[in-house]
C-alpha cells in the first residue's frame, strides 16, 4: 500500500475537492430557493439539469465517504492533523446526508405534486381601437372548426394585448375552461429544444418517457378542445438554426384536430403558411383610439391643441402613444414640446425601461438585432434605404433606383416586420424610421449612396417641356418628389467641394428637382437649401442658375423679390460671359417686370430687345423666336394690337 503521508496528502486533496463541490451545490440550491415562482416554472428544465448534474456526483461522494471513514478508524491515534481531518469528515458526512435529502426532494423523477398549467394573463387595462377585431377573432375561436389564428405586425402594435382581450372574452371563457386556455411565452425560447421545454412547462407536463415532445402530443391528444397561445413566436421561428424543426413541431400539433394555435409574431406572414390560419396584420389604430390611449395615461393632455399632430407624428402606434403619454405626464411638457424632443432625440424619449413594453428602443431593437437580421447584414442596408423614403415607394422604383442589388433582402425585412406594404407601396413605419435614422445606427455610406441615387433618378428624368417624354418623366418625378426631397435634404453641409461631390449634388440633384417644383408649385425650400449649400462655391454659372431658378419660383407669390433674384442671376451670367444664359434671364426678367406698376413699357421693351440681340449673336434661334413672342405679348398687354400681331406672326416657325 501507500505510505501514510501519501495517503494523508491524497485524502486532504480529495476533501478539498469535495468541499468545493458542496459549495457549488449549496450556491445552486440557494439560487433555486431564491427564484420567484414564475422563474422556477419558466426555467424548470434548466434547474433540473443543474440538479441532475449534481446527483451524478453522489456515487463518487458515497465511495469517498466510505474510504475516509475506513481510514479514520485505522488512524484514530495519529497526529493532530488527522484529528482535524476527522472533524472535516464528520462535517462532510452530515452535509452529504442533507444534500442527498434536498436533491432527492427536488428531483423531478420523484416529484409527486400535480403540476399546474400557465394560465392566460389578465387583460391590459388600457386597450382601445381593436373592438371589431376582437369580435372577429372570438368568432373564429368559438366557431367549432379547427382554424388557427395568427396576429402579425411589428413590435408595439398591440398583438399581445389583442390576444389577451380575445382569450379573456366571456364567449371564449364559456367555450374553453381555464385550464384549456394555455399561455406559452416564447420570448425566452430561441431554439426548438427550449420551445418544447416551454410547452412542457406551460402544459404542466413532467417528462417521464424521455421524449418530452412525445409527452406533449400525448397530453394534447387526450385533452378536450384546447387553445395554445404562442406569444412572441418570432423568437424560436427566426432563430439562426432549426427553423425546419420548429416547423415540424407546429405541423405535428396541427394534426391534432381539437388543438387551436393562437400565434403572435413579428412578421408579415404566418409560420407554415399552408396551415388553416386566420391571420391579421395589425396596423396602427385610428386617430380617435390613439387619442383615447394617450388620455388614459395623461388626462391633462385633453385640452392640448397640438395633441393630434404629435399622435400623427408617431403614426398612431399603440406602444409609441403609450410611452409618449407617460413621458408627457412625467415631464409636464406640452404635446408640441414632446414632439420637438422626439424630433431631436428620436425614440430614446419613449421610455427607459428594461423590456420591450417599457422602452421603444428595446422593442424595435428586438427585431433589428434578431438572428434573422444578423444572418443577412445587407438587410440592414436595405432597411436604412427604405427608412430614408418617407412616402414609401414601389418595388420597381426601389430596386431599379434606390437600392440596386438588394432586392433579395426584402423578404428578411418582411419576415421581421420591419417594413410594411400597402398595395404596391413599400414603407417603414414612422417610429421605426426614426429609430433607424438615428446617428448612432444609421449607415452614412447608405446615406451617400441614396443621395447619388436621387441625382441619377433626376438626371434620367430631366426633360424640356417640348420633349415628347416630358409628360411621363414629370409624372415619375412627381411620384417620388417627397422621397427625392427628403433624401437630398440630408446632404451634409461639411461635405466640402474638393472632390466635386457637393457641386454634383447641387447641380444634378437640387437644381433639377427645384426646376420641376417651379413648374408645378410655388415651393422654394429645395432651392433655398441649395443656395445655402452653395454659398461658399465660387462658380458664377452655378450661382446664376440657382438664383435664376429661385427668381422664377418666387415670381408666382412675391414678384418684387423674384425680380431681385433674377437681377442677381443676371450679374453672375455677365461675369461668366454666358450670353445664352444672359438672354434667357433677360427674357424672364422682362416678363416679370412687365406686370409691375412702376415699370414702363419702354423699360420692358429695352430688356427684351437686349435679350434678342444676345440671342442673335449666339445663333440661338429658338431663343430669338421666344424674344419675338415676349415682345408681341408685351405690346398686347399695352393694347398695341397691330404690332403685337405682327411680332407674334414673325415668331411662327
Amino acid at each position: 500500500g501507500k505510505k501514510e503521508g501519501e495517503i494523508r496528502a491524497q485524502m486532504i486533496q480529495d476533501i478539498g475537492a469535495l468541499q468545493r463541490e458542496f459549495y457549488i451545490i449549496e450556491a445552486q440550491l440557494n439560487e433555486l430557493a431564491s427564484q420567484r415562482q414564475w422563474q422556477v416554472i419558466l426555467f424548470k428544465s434548466l434547474n433540473e439539469d443543474k440538479l441532475a448534474r449534481n446527483i451524478e456526483h453522489t456515487d463518487m461522494l458515497t465511495k469517498l465517504e466510505q474510504q475516509i471513514a475506513t481510514f479514520h478508524a485505522q488512524q484514530q491515534q495519529n497526529t493532530q492533523t488527522l484529528n482535524e481531518v476527522h472533524t472535516s469528515v464528520a462535517d462532510i458526512q452530515m452535509s452529504m446526508v442533507d444534500v442527498k435529502a434536498v436533491l432527492t426532494q427536488g428531483s423531478p423523477a420523484h416529484s409527486t405534486s400535480s403540476p399546474t398549467r400557465a394560465l392566460i394573463p389578465a387583460n391590459t387595462h388600457v386597450f382601445h381601437g381593436r373592438d371589431i377585431l376582437v369580435t372577429e377573432l372570438v368568432g373564429v375561436l368559438v366557431g367549432g372548426s379547427q382554424r388557427h389564428i395568427c396576429l402579425l405586425g411589428p413590435g408595439g402594435m398591440g398583438k399581445t394585448s389583442t390576444s389577451l382581450a380575445v382569450m379573456n372574452h366571456p364567449d371564449v371563457e364559456a367555450r374553453f375552461a381555464e385550464h384549456l386556455r394555455v399561455w406559452v411565452p416564447c420570448v425566452k425560447a430561441p431554439s426548438t429544444a427550449l420551445l418544447i421545454d416551454t410547452l412542457c412547462t406551460s402544459l404542466g407536463i413532467s417528462t417521464k418517457s424521455g421524449n418530452p415532445f412525445s409527452d406533449i402530443l400525448s397530453v394534447l391528444r387526450t385533452s378536450p378542445p384546447i387553445v395554445l397561445v404562442l406569444d412572441n413566436f418570432e423568437t424560436p421561428w427566426s432563430a439562426a438554426e432549426g427553423q425546419s424543426e420548429v416547423e415540424q413541431v407546429i405541423r405535428d400539433i396541427n394534426r391534432i384536430p381539437h388543438v387551436t394555435l393562437f400565434v403572435t409574431i413579428r412578421s408579415s406572414s404566418p409560420p407554415c403558411e399552408e396551415l388553416p390560419w386566420h391571420h391579421v396584420n395589425l396596423r396602427a389604430v385610428d386617430a380617435t383610439a390613439a387619442r383615447n390611449i394617450y388620455l388614459s395615461w395623461h388626462p391633462k393632455g385633453n385640452e392640448d391643441p397640438e395633441l393630434p399632430g404629435l399622435l400623427e407624428l408617431i403614426g398612431h402606434m399603440p406602444l409609441a402613444v403609450t410611452l409618449m403619454a407617460k413621458f408627457a405626464a412625467s415631464t409636464g411638457l406640452s404635446a408640441e414640446d414632446v414632439a420637438e424632443k422626439y424630433k431631436t432625440l428620436g425614440t430614446a424619449v419613449m421610455g427607459h425601461g428594461l423590456d420591450a413594453k417599457t422602452s421603444m428602443d428595446i422593442c424595435i431593437g428586438l427585431s433589428v438585432n434578431s438572428p434573422r437580421m444578423a444572418a443577412h447584414p445587407e438587410a440592414f442596408e436595405l432597411l436604412c434605404a427604405i427608412a430614408m423614403l418617407p412616402a414609401g415607394t414601389s418595388y420597381k422604383t426601389l430596386f431599379e433606383w434606390w437600392a440596386r442589388g438588394l432586392d433579395g433582402r426584402l423578404g428578411v425585412l418582411k419576415d421581421t416586420s420591419l417594413v410594411e406594404q400597402n398595395g404596391t407601396t413599400i414603407f417603414v413605419l414612422p417610429v421605426i424610421q426614426r429609430y433607424i435614422l438615428h446617428d448612432s445606427r444609421f449607415s452614412k455610406q447608405v446615406g451617400t449612396s441614396m443621395i447619388e441615387s436621387a441625382c441619377r433618378f433626376l438626371e434620367a428624368h430631366a426633360s424640356d417641356i417640348n420633349d415628347e417624354l416630358y409628360k411621363s418623366h414629370s409624372a415619375a418625378v412627381s411620384a417620388e418628389e417627397g422621397n427625392l426631397e427628403a433624401v437630398l435634404l440630408t446632404t451634409p453641409e461639411n461635405q466640402g467641394t474638393q472632390d466635386g461631390f457637393l457641386l454634383h449634388v447641387i447641380r444634378d440633384g437640387f437644381l433639377l428637382l427645384a426646376r420641376h417644383q417651379q413648374r408645378r408649385s410655388a415651393r422654394v425650400n429645395i432651392i433655398e437649401h441649395a443656395l445655402h449649400l452653395a454659398r461658399d462655391i465660387d462658380d458664377n454659372i452655378l450661382q446664376g442658375d440657382l438664383l435664376f431658378c429661385y427668381g422664377e419660383s418666387l415670381n408666382r407669390a412675391d414678384r418684387n423679390n423674384g425680380c431681385k433674384q433674377l437681377e442677381a442671376a443676371l450679374d453672375h451670367f455677365f461675369s461668366a460671359s454666358d450670353r445664352v444664359r444672359v438672354a434667357k434671364c433677360r427674357l424672364t426678367l422682362a416678363f416679370a417686370t412687365a406686370g409691375q406698376a412702376d415699370e414702363t413699357f419702354e423699360r420692358c421693351q429695352e430688356i427684351i430687345m437686349d435679350a434678342q440681340a444676345d440671342c442673335e449673336a449666339t445663333g440661338a434661334e429658338g431663343l430669338a423666336a421666344r424674344c419675338l413672342i415676349y415682345l408681341g405679348t408685351l405690346h398686347f398687354r399695352y393694347r398695341i394690337y397691330p404690332i403685337a400681331l405682327d411680332l407674334l406672326t414673325q415668331a411662327e416657325p
